[in-house]
């Protein structure tokens, strides 16, 4: 099979290397994707196993069309039947950048068009398209003259873990989260510390990390599960396995934030799954939090003067990097923000950098090194 797995700008390379651990053969990396093959385990596996993968795909076919007839004609020419079961609902998800498309959902329309016709000659009715709880998840791929058609196997995008019942304004999406602590190279060997832990995603992805617990552990709905040549037993192999590997954090993972309305979701939360013992959290401004235990990760996603205002941003980030520096020596901090000018303020040198997409929003993702005294004065 021809996989191909879906993510987030900036953590493609990380996906290659965590795909290749789950079984994918000869992952290449491209523009928010990795793409290699396997077989049907292999596809299980990264659906259930994954925490960088937003889908994961298995490639139909690809061709080159002369115009906007020729999608119809090429997908025609596939047996959607064997897809597609009696009585099964399907959906195309699309993305299309071609002079031969104006509009994007015309490219869905004629694919959709062809696949309702070629069943309805097979067996004399059409399956319905249901946009909200398909069966069947198809991905329409189009760059140019070039299409490439494929089996949505995930379903929901699998950021969705099913771990979380409500959550505070702002969240960051937990595949950024799991990302970002994998960036850091944090597995669950000293305290993280993740002060403004709002919804506590990051908190979430830590502590799976740290577990060692598969990210759809408590997630049952897989598109998968509805295909013709889907195999229960070997899903319950995959799962069985992977749980097998889980263990008791061996880290305090501490979660600072001085809303408490956000605070009490994450708890009831984590209460709701019995993991409260697990997660350390405080209602506490940041500003006045000194506990430095040393040798530790301080993960940070401040206000970036965008969804959640703050009065005067450059001297928040300014206060940030000053109680860093008096209170945290002897740490690590890695801070997301995708206000540049901001962060210019925090008055500390980045040793590290990378490129992340917070939704819509381009961010830098900053390693700092909490030396005693200034970077200057080393």
């Amino acid at each position: 099979m021809d996989i191909i797995l879906k993510t987030q700008a900036g953590l493609e390379d990380l996906l290659a290397k965590e795909s290749a651990e789950l079984g994918l053969i000869a992952p290449k990396p491209g523009r928010r994707m990795v793409s290699g093959k396997g077989d049907l385990k292999t596809v299980y596996r990264l659906n259930y196993e994954s925490r960088l993968a937003l889908k994961v795909l298995v490639q139909l076919d690809q061709f080159d069309i002369p115009g906007a007839q020729g999608l119809y004609q090429k997908a025609m020419e596939i047996d959607w039947s064997q897809y597609i079961l009696e009585g099964q609902t399907f959906s195309i998800k699309y993305t299309v950048q071609s002079q031969f498309f104006n509009n994007s959902m015309y490219a869905a329309q004629l694919l959709k068009d062809a696949m309702v016709d070629t069943i309805r000659d097979k067996r004399g009715s059409r399956p319905s398209v249901d946009r909200k709880k398909p069966d069947i998840v198809f991905d329409l791929h189009i760059f140019k003259d070039r299409v490439s058609l494929s089996l949505d196997s995930s379903g929901e995008p699998l950021f969705k873990r099913n771990y979380k019942n409500k959550t505070f304004k702002a969240p960051i999406n937990e595949i950024l989260a799991a990302g970002m602590i994998m960036l850091a190279g944090w597995k669950g060997e000293k305290t993280l510390i993740n002060p403004m832990c709002g919804s506590g995603t990051l908190l979430w992805e830590a502590l799976f990390i740290a577990e060692n617990r598969p990210p759809q552990f408590f997630r049952k709905k897989f598109s998968f599960k509805k295909w013709k040549n889907y195999d229960p037993g070997l899903f319950a192999r995959v799962a069985e396995s992977a749980n097998s590997k889980m263990r008791s954090p061996k880290s305090r993972i501490v979660g600072l934030d001085h809303n408490p309305v956000s605070m009490k979701m994450f708890r009831k939360n984590l209460q709701e799954l019995e993991l409260d013992s697990h997660i350390h959290s405080s209602v506490i401004d940041f500003f006045d939090y000194t506990n430095n235990p040393g040798h530790s990760l301080i993960i940070m996603n401040p206000p970036y003067d965008e969804r959640l205002k703050v009065d005067n941003i450059k001297k928040f980030y300014e206060n940030i990097g000053d109680h860093l520096k008096q209170h945290f020596q002897g740490n690590t901090a890695w801070i997301i923000s995708a206000n540049e000018e901001a962060v210019k303020s925090i008055g500390l040198r980045a040793t590290e950098r990378h490129t992340l997409f917070n939704g819509p929003l381009e961010c830098k993702y900053l390693k700092y090194e909490l030396y005693e005294g200034s970077l200057k004065d080393k």
